[in-house]
């Protein structure tokens, strides 16, 4: 099986690559310069000359407080993108993995949301165009999972582990905000 993992320098996509090698699959691992998402014939073309059969979108512009600003950009890697990678699968066949966020909700409420919530209520830009990927899936494909999570934390990238570990280094107390469960 050949698996197409986009993003792969990114947090989920680095840790993919990570655990790859336990598995008996031939992964290929693209990044924005090796594989533009925002250019359907991209895609099709690597899908079919690496005889691909199921991709892993993990390509994603996650900048949450510069997506107000980066709107344009924004909606052309998560919405435009993902739509891309989706045709392409429903065209060629292919399973595709879809990773999103909890900011496809408004963050209210006191207990966890249901796997299959379409209570959405994005509060920003990046939920907004996160909702619109998972749209832009789930309209198109029969055989897809999406996959939520709220907190990504790897040895690569940005992420509160390493704020935190950064902040504790300069402050004798750290506060954070205990809401979510």
């Amino acid at each position: 099986m050949n698996i197409l993992v986009t993003g792969s320098n990114g947090q989920v996509g680095s840790e993919i690559r990570e655990l790859s090698s336990e598995y008996e699959y031939k992964f290929f691992f693209t990044d924005r310069n090796s594989i533009d998402i925002t250019c359907k014939d991209s895609i099709r073309d690597f899908c079919k000359i690496n005889s691909i059969n199921v991709i892993i979108n993990c390509a994603a512009y996650t900048a949450v407080d510069k997506a107000e600003d980066e709107v344009e950009l924004c909606t052309k890697v998560n919405v435009d993108g993902t739509r891309n990678i989706a045709n392409i699968c429903k065209e060629l066949d292919i399973p595709m993995m879809y990773f999103s966020t909890d900011y496809v909700f408004d963050g209210q409420g006191e207990t966890p949301w249901e796997p299959d919530c379409k209570d959405y209520k994005p509060l920003n830009v990046y939920g907004e165009t996160k909702l619109a990927g998972e749209l832009a899936v789930s309209n198109t494909l029969d055989k897809y999972f999406i996959v939520r999570i709220a907190w990504v934390f790897g040895v690569n990238g940005k992420n509160f582990i390493k704020t935190m570990l950064n902040v504790g280094k300069t402050h004798d107390e750290v506060r954070v905000v205990n809401d979510q469960i």
